[in-house]
């Protein structure tokens, strides 16, 4: 009785041990997967933003399309371009050139639903992935985010900064590719760009 009664001990003793060993590892994984993840956000994460980078977002963009792929959906890729940036750096110097990104950062990701993806691509160069956006109302929404991010100019040291930038945009559906899905959006916000200068220019031999 006693030698079976010290067996039940051992065993119940031992059976505890691994128990906690399991639970320790446990939680020794769930810090490691903690720090991944928040190694891989800081690797996908654009530093003066704080938005996406070009990493994290083309990494989005192509779960994006493979969503779309199996759900036979789609949705909208938006390039936006700052206009005048580069006077902004020339003029008042590249701590201003900085904010002006940080704000109109901010101002994209205000104006955009929570489940958008908003990223600096990269210099004065941002995009916005809008996943199962309609085309019928691709324009009217591209419209109200170029009016609503324009009307807040940042005020740095006196001067209104401005903010205004030209889109484009290019519609994915489940048979799109990444590469022509950019190359798209690019060609268009240019175009858009190159439209408004011509306004200008216009306008001015006018006047």
């Amino acid at each position: 009785v006693n030698t079976r009664a010290t067996v039940e001990t051992q065993s119940t003793d031992a059976f505890a041990t691994l128990v906690d060993l399991a639970r320790e590892m446990q939680d020794r994984l769930d810090q490691q997967q903690n720090r991944i993840r928040q190694l891989e956000q800081l690797v996908e994460t654009d530093e003066l933003t704080g938005l996406y980078n070009r990493r994290g977002f083309l990494r989005r963009t192509r779960e994006a399309l493979a969503r779309a792929a199996r759900q036979k959906d789609g949705g909208l890729l938006v390039i936006a371009d700052l206009d005048g940036f580069k006077e902004i750096n020339d003029s008042h110097g590249h701590a201003a050139g900085d904010a002006v990104l940080r704000h109109f950062g901010q101002n994209l990701r205000t104006h955009t639903r929570a489940d958008d993806f908003v990223a600096r691509f990269g210099g004065d160069e941002f995009a916005i992935l809008m996943a199962g956006s309609n085309p019928d109302i691709a324009k009217p929404r591209i419209k109200d985010l170029e009016k609503a991010t324009s009307r807040f100019p940042l005020i740095w040291q006196g001067n209104g900064l401005p903010m205004r930038a030209s889109f484009g945009f290019s519609i994915y559906t489940h048979q799109s590719d990444v590469t022509e899905l950019l190359k798209n959006a690019d060609n268009a916000m240019y175009a858009n760009k190159h439209e408004k200068r011509l306004r200008t220019h216009s306008s001015h031999n006018a006047a």
